[in-house]
C-alpha cells in the first residue's frame, strides 16, 4: 500500500494550550496491534501555531509554524493540522478518536459519538470542569467541518467501573450517592496500557497486587489486583488525591467552607484556586508547576515543594496497599514518573517499610526495573501509552461499521 492511498485513525489528546496527536494505519488487520505511522503535537501560543510530527522509524522530526488567528478557537487548529497530514503524506483521515476525561458511570471504554453521546458528555462538564470542555472542542469542530467523518470517544473513567460499593462511596447520604457524587478515578487510559503490558515486565506484578502510579502536571495511583482497578486516589473529581502541579490533592473541606464563608471566595475564584494555582506552583511560591524546573532551583520553597510532593506519594502508596491487603510489585508512568529520576528515586526510599529495595544506582533509562534481585516488592518503570488505547478501541469499531 502507498501513502497516497492509506487510510489512516487521527487520535487527539486535547489540552489547554494545543493538541497532542498520533496516526495509526487504518487500512491493517483488525486482529493485530494498530501499526502507529507516528506522533505529534500542536501548540497553540500567543501570535503561532506550532506543529511538530515524528514518523515512526525515523529520526527526523518535522515542524511548521502559522500566524495564529486570534478569534479562533484552539480546536480551530485542526484545520491546520488535517491539511498538514494531507499535504505532506497524502494520507486520507477515515476517522478520529478522542480521549475524553469524564463518562460518567459507563462501564464501556469506547463510544461513537452521536448527538445523545455529546449531550450526555456535555452534561458532564460541571464535574470536570477543566478538562471536559477541552475534550470536547475537537469533536464538535470535526462534526461541523467534516461530518462524515466518523468519529469515537475513549473514556479515562472506564477503566476504574470495578470498583466495589466501598471503593466508590463517599460518607454522604445516599440520595446524594445516587444522584452521582461518588467516585469515578481518572487516568483509566494509562492504567489500561500498563495492565496489557505488564506481563512482558513481570509476571508476578500482572497477576498480583501492582500500584501504578502515574505521576504528570496530572497525577493519580491505581491499585490493581490481576489488571484490574480495586482503588485509585483520584475521586469525583481530578483535584482528589496526590499533590499535582497546580492542584492541591486532598484537602480538608473545611477550608473550602472557610474561604467561601469567612473570605467570601466566589465559587469561580475557588475553582479558578483549586485547578490552577495550587499544587507544585502553590507550595513553591509560584516558582513553577514544572518539576523538572522545581528540581533547577535552589529555592527552599522549590525543594519544600517537591518533598510535599513526595510524600504524598508516599502516603497514597501505603493507602493503595491497605485497600489490596498488600503488594507485589509498584510501577511509575507518566511525565514525572518516568523522567524524575531523582523524585522517582525519593518515593522508593519511602516505600522501603513495604519491602522495596531499589538499585543503589540512578537510571534514567525509559523502561525497566528499578529494585534489586530478591526485593520483596519489585519495582518498574514503564512509558505509558493513551493513544494506542485509544486507537486499539477505536479501531475495532471502525472495522465493524464496514
Amino acid at each position: 500500500m502507498t501513502d497516497e492511498s492509506r487510510h489512516v485513525l487521527l487520535v487527539l489528546n486535547a489540552g489547554s494550550s494545543g493538541i497532542k496527536f498520533s496516526l495509526y494505519q487504518a487500512d491493517g488487520d483488525p486482529g493485530l496491534e494498530p501499526q502507529c505511522l507516528g506522533n505529534g503535537s500542536f501548540n497553540v501560543h500567543h501570535d503561532t501555531e506550532h506543529l511538530i510530527f515524528n514518523r515512526t522509524g525515523t529520526q527526523a522530526q518535522k515542524e511548521e509554524q502559522w500566524p495564529r488567528n486570534e478569534a479562533s478557537p484552539p480546536s480551530g487548529t485542526l484545520f491546520n493540522l488535517m491539511d498538514w497530514i494531507e499535504r505532506h503524506y497524502g494520507w486520507q483521515i477515515c476517522a478520529a478518536a478522542h480521549r475524553v476525561v469524564h463518562g460518567g458511570d459507563r462501564s464501556e471504554v469506547v463510544l461513537q459519538v452521536d448527538d445523545q453521546v455529546m449531550a450526555e458528555l456535555q452534561a458532564l462538564i460541571p464535574m470536570a470542569p477543566l478538562h471536559q470542555v477541552q475534550c470536547l472542542a475537537p469533536i464538535t469542530y470535526l462534526a461541523r467541518e467534516h461530518p462524515g467523518l466518523p468519529q469515537f470517544v475513549c473514556f479515562d473513567t472506564a477503566f476504574h467501573h470495578t470498583l466495589d460499593t466501598l471503593a466508590v462511596s463517599y460518607g454522604l447520604p445516599r440520595a446524594l450517592t445516587g444522584q452521582g457524587l461518588r467516585r469515578y478515578g481518572f487516568h483509566g487510559l494509562s492504567y489500561e496500557y500498563i495492565a496489557s503490558v505488564l506481563s512482558g515486565y513481570d509476571t508476578r506484578a500482572a497477576e498480583g497486587k501492582t500500584i501504578v502510579a502515574h505521576l504528570g502536571s496530572g497525577a493519580s495511583l491505581c491499585a490493581m489486583h490481576s489488571g484490574v482497578s480495586r482503588a485509585t486516589s483520584m475521586g469525583f473529581s481530578t483535584l482528589d488525591g496526590v499533590l499535582m502541579g497546580t492542584r492541591p490533592g486532598h484537602l480538608d473541606p473545611g477550608i473550602l467552607l472557610y474561604l467561601l464563608g469567612e473570605r467570601g471566595m466566589s465559587v469561580d475564584s475557588l475553582q479558578q484556586l483549586l485547578y490552577h494555582e495550587c499544587g507544585l506552583l502553590g507550595v513553591s511560591g509560584g516558582i513553577s508547576s514544572d518539576i523538572r524546573e522545581l528540581e533547577a532551583s535552589e529555592a527552599p520553597e522549590a525543594k519544600e515543594a517537591i518533598a510535599l510532593f513526595v510524600r504524598s506519594v508516599v502516603l497514597e502508596i501505603g493507602t493503595m496497599a491497605a485497600a489490596l491487603g498488600g503488594v507485589d510489585a509498584l510501577v511509575f508512568t507518566g511525565g514525572i514518573g518516568e523522567h524524575a529520576v531523582r523524585v522517582r528515586n525519593a518515593v522508593l526510599e519511602g516505600c522501603r517499610w513495604l519491602g522495596v529495595q531499589r538499585k543503589d544506582h540512578e537510571t534514567d533509562e525509559p523502561s525497566g526495573c528499578l529494585s534489586m534481585p530478591g526485593s520483596a516488592v519489585s519495582a518498574w518503570v514503564i512509558p505509558t501509552d493513551e493513544n494506542l488505547v485509544l486507537a486499539r478501541h477505536s479501531l475495532r469499531r471502525l472495522h465493524k461499521l464496514s
